[in-house]
């Protein structure tokens, strides 16, 4: 703990040496100066006074004005004025201009003047630990602010989080519930379309799909996708789909182009390559790893609506097939 200084200044050699004597015993670093100018010097010297005790009448500048202007200096310190009843008016003008913390009369007591600058520190001590429970007080409440900005912050992504996950949910229901019944592959891919771009909140996307073995993949069903043949073999587009389409890679991958985001998943059942779905992010938005895993779960399903709509077209062929040759009998 640091040692209290405590600043006597007097114009009379034999008022200090007394005050010197006074507080020999107290743990305090006594200074003293003669003068109101002297006193200065040594403040701004790098003199940090805790107690500033000054004589009032004193020449060149009197106790009051000295310790004013120390109140600009060294504003934490405790000042104190010595007046005698002929000055006591001017000891009251001292209070009020230079925030003096009280005034003593001399000749003063000496049980007196040491209570009065032992309360003095103790008064300076409630400063600063005020000021210190202040500073505390606030850091804490700024570090309260940033944990509820930040428990806020996690809240909204968990909500979000859980929000696309009821989305995605409800979609895959939909898609799963709307599988239970075979339907006509573009009314198949087109409703998947649908659901897909809602639950990722894409603007477009389309599915391209292999007819039959070493055929190129066409476009069969698109949603605001203008892209039919990706810009030709040579495009980014039209490589990505390929490779996406002889890819084991379930989730897919992602690629810009013309600074849109784009996500191509492929199309599988089993070992049967079916072709791809690709799907166009928002404009400025970019898909995460959420969005990827939940566009590739609709490719799976739309797999197995794309093997069952065309094992339907071949049974009805298989039908029309028989017919001819019965008619033909």
């Amino acid at each position: 703990m640091n040692i209290p200084t405590i600043l006597f200044v007097d114009d009379e050699t034999n008022i200090l040496r007394a005050l010197r004597r006074l507080f020999i015993d107290e743990d305090y670093d006594v200074q003293t100066a003669t003068s109101g100018k002297e006193a200065l010097e040594m403040i701004t010297g790098g003199l940090q006074p805790t107690v500033i005790v000054s004589d009032q009448r004193m020449p060149a500048m009197g106790g009051a004005e000295f310790l004013a202007r120390t109140r600009e200096i060294v504003p934490d310190s405790v000042r104190m004025v010595l007046t005698g009843y002929a000055d006591i008016n001017a000891a009251v003008r001292a209070i009020n201009q230079g925030g003096i913390y009280r005034y003593i009369l001399k000749p003063w007591n000496d049980d007196d003047l040491k209570l009065a600058v032992h309360g003095a520190l103790q008064s300076y001590n409630l400063v600063q630990e005020n000021r210190q429970l202040t500073e505390e007080l606030t850091e804490k409440n700024r570090e309260l602010g940033q944990l509820n900005a930040q428990l806020e912050k996690k809240v909204e992504e968990r909500t979000l989080e859980l929000r696309r996950r009821v989305q995605e949910l409800q979609g895959r229901d939909h898609v799963q519930q709307y599988l239970l019944a075979v339907h006509p592959l573009s009314e198949l891919l087109h409703t998947i379309l649908e659901v897909v771009m809602d639950v990722v909140r894409a603007d477009g996307a389309a599915f391209y799909l292999v007819d039959k073995v070493g055929c190129a993949p066409q476009q069969r069903a698109a949603i605001n996708f203008a892209e039919a043949a990706p810009g030709g073999a040579d495009s980014p587009l039209a490589a990505a789909m390929l490779k996406a389409g002889e890819s084991d890679d379930q989730d897919g991958g992602l690629i810009d182009v013309a600074g849109r985001n784009y996500t191509i998943v492929p199309v599988h059942k089993g070992k049967r390559r079916m072709g791809t779905m690709m799907v166009r992010a928002g404009q400025g938005r970019r898909f995460d790893e959420h969005d990827l895993h939940t566009i590739a779960g609709f490719g799976r399903q739309a797999a197995i609506g794309i093997n069952d709509s065309r094992l339907q077209e071949n049974f009805e062929d298989i039908e029309i097939s028989l017919d001819d040759v019965l008619a033909a009998l």
